[in-house]
């Protein structure tokens, strides 16, 4: 298929003193954009001088993340959507609420269990029941999009085998939401990519877990899945989607130096961010128990994200979104149960995230915003606790007690995990903010 060359990927990293004549744009066009608003009479002065504040605290913690210019709008986190989109300043209305509320930046939404590959760390590995009719996942999609969410993380199993609801869910949210999906690649053509861009998709996050290519096969248990991947960073990009690699690296990976390796993959390919994201203890790990790294490991990590992400050496890698450091005191912390983000699987089971295998309701058997209200009156703020790491003993035993077979753990038999979750310490950011107390 000839593709127009108007409609490839333009991208370009911005750093040095580009990224800092950025900041004063964003922050000029974020200033008099929602003073226009006092003057609408839609938000009142306090409310104004409060937000800023909060911007300006959420500034200095993305200035570890390198910017890059996408088909002419700023991304400068993977998971705030691009400036200066609806989308974005959708998503950056949740620091005008006064009322110790907070409204999640992004959601990951599952919307099929289908999958050719197998892979040993899958969270959704053990997930039962059918997938969602079509219908209802509209719906909840919808719903989504009222409550104020700015970015959608479509995902599956694998979202490109069930192509056509794909595409009529990604045609079904409107601009206030900035879509992505996440994929191996596993059946894609350039015509199917084309039609994903067309009917709004911004980016795809591509699974990558080792540089070497029968090492990644082994990954996932699919012979050619390296090529495929890598013909899908290429055919994504012809038609101007925006990629990014997906790596959840092994700890002998890392060890061989595996960070620069998947950097310089990246570089190669043209990605605009790499994901690292580190091991979980759910889905088809759920018995390995607490996999928190070393603190020396952890460090070198997060010392890698901000290397990557703001040394001149550096400059023509792709930005880095180490998990480590987002989820740490230095970033956000972790920011499960809608206060950044939440998961909902194919089957419609609402779950703090993707990671933490229990439930809150279902939404083929409730009302989501029910179920979501519940959800939120529990995760009331975010913490230093990995919540995936540090109650996965208490999730692994009620799997055991109860001989469950599926997950995640419904929320007739999650109630006493879920009480009894333990956030951990305040994170300094939010508690600037005091996002997560009335004002």
């Amino acid at each position: 298929m000839q593709m127009k060359k108007d409609i490839a990927l333009n991208q370009e990293y911005i750093t040095g003193w580009g990224r800092f004549f950025l900041e004063i744009r964003m922050g000029l066009a974020i200033a008099f954009k929602y003073l226009a608003r006092i003057i609408s009479g839609e938000i009142t002065l306090r409310q104004y001088v409060i937000f800023l504040k909060r911007i300006k605290l959420l500034s200095e913690v993305l200035r570890y993340n390198k910017a890059v210019r996408i088909n002419g709008a700023y991304k400068i986190h993977l998971y705030l959507p691009a400036f200066p989109s609806q989308a974005f300043y959708k998503a950056i209305d949740k620091f005008l609420i006064l009322d110790e509320g907070t409204i999640p930046m992004s959601v990951v939404f599952s919307m099929t269990k289908a999958c050719g590959y197998h892979c040993q760390h899958c969270y959704q590995k053990n997930d039962g029941g059918e997938d969602l009719d079509i219908d209802k996942l509209i719906k909840v999609a919808r719903d989504i999009q009222d409550i104020g969410v700015g970015l959608f993380d479509i995902e599956g199993g694998e979202p490109l085998l069930r192509f056509d609801r794909l595409l009529t869910l990604i045609q079904s949210i409107d601009e206030r939401s900035e879509i992505w999906i996440n994929t191996t690649g596993h059946t894609l053509t350039p015509e199917k990519a084309l039609q994903l861009r067309q009917a709004g998709l911004f980016g795809a996050m591509i699974s990558i877990h080792h540089w070497l290519p029968e090492k990644h096969n082994e990954y996932v248990a699919y012979k050619g899945a390296f090529e495929i991947s890598v013909n899908a960073v290429r055919m994504f990009q012809s038609v101007g989607v925006n990629t990014v690699i997906n790596c959840v690296p092994s700890l002998e990976m890392l060890n061989d130096n595996g960070l620069d390796k998947i950097m310089g993959l990246a570089r190669g390919l043209n990605c605009s961010f790499v994901q690292i994201i580190h091991e979980k203890p759910s889905g088809g790990w759920i018995a390995r128990g607490n996999t928190l790294m070393e603190k020396d490991i952890l460090a070198s990590l997060c010392k890698a994200h901000i290397e990557f992400n703001t040394k001149k050496f550096f400059r023509d890698f792709p930005s880095l979104s180490m998990q480590v450091f987002e989820a740490s005191d230095s970033a956000f912390g972790c920011t499960a149960g809608g206060i950044e983000r939440f998961y909902i699987n194919a089957n419609g089971e609402v779950q703090p995230c993707e990671f933490l295998n229990v439930s809150f309701g279902n939404v083929q058997e409730e009302d989501f915003m029910d179920i979501y209200k519940r959800m939120r009156q529990r995760f009331k703020r975010p913490g230093l606790n990995w919540l995936c790491n540090t109650e996965n003993a208490s999730v692994f035993n009620c799997v055991r007690q109860y001989n469950i077979g599926s997950l995640p753990i419904k929320h007739d038999k999650a109630y006493q995990i879920i009480n009894d979750l333990n956030p951990g310490g305040e994170v300094p950011l939010y508690k600037k903010m005091r996002l997560c107390e009335k004002l």
